[in-house]
């Protein structure tokens, strides 16, 4: 196979699953939509896995906080939007790796907070510090204090998102991990 049909088939592949992670995406958002009406009369709490413009950071952070004081998790917000292909390639390596998700959902309450042009949600981040690019994680103690500023890049070896460095910042930061235990908070 030549160079050049190579590079097609691969820009084909990366349209093809940034559309199905698109559509994925604006469903998921859709249920969670509905599902935080119900937080908002009482029931239980819905997360944040949808990266939308329209959303209130700021009302979905404070759930967060709710439901990690409730079960003794830390937070991630992650800093983000369906534009960036860095985010994009961040469902992939979940996608290629499911027990990698499966850690950061056990261990920890995740917010998308949508971050680009069209609104940047500064109300949301601006008590976090700079956003240095995207993707970004900001990790929070249960009580909302921010602990971590990580630029997801920096999880980066040789041009991919590497699973083994995601699993060591999950586990240093979760409750409990090397790090989390030596920042302040809960």
């Amino acid at each position: 196979m030549t160079t050049r049909r190579m590079l097609a088939t691969l820009a084909t592949l990366i349209l093809i699953s940034t559309g199905n992670w698109m559509q994925c995406n604006a469903q998921q958002g859709a249920e969670e939509s509905k599902a935080n009406i119900a937080l908002n009369s009482g029931e239980a709490y819905t997360p944040v896995h949808a990266f939308d413009t329209k959303r209130d950071a700021v009302k979905d952070i404070q759930a967060a906080i709710a439901e990690a004081e409730r079960t003794r998790k830390r937070i991630i917000l992650y800093v983000g939007g369906d534009w960036c292909p860095y985010c994009a390639q961040l469902v992939m390596l979940y996608r290629a790796d499911p027990t990698l998700l499966a850690l950061r959902d056990r261990r920890f309450i995740t917010v998308y907070v949508f971050y680009g042009p069209e609104n940047r949600n500064e109300k949301a981040l601006r008590r976090y510090g700079k956003v240095l690019g995207v993707p970004h994680y900001f990790v929070l103690n249960s009580n909302g204090e921010l602990l971590h500023s990580q630029h997801l890049l920096e999880l980066r070896t040789a041009g991919s998102y590497s699973p083994e460095k995601f699993r060591s910042f999950f586990e240093e930061w979760a409750p409990g991990g090397k790090l989390g235990d030596r920042a302040t908070g809960k």
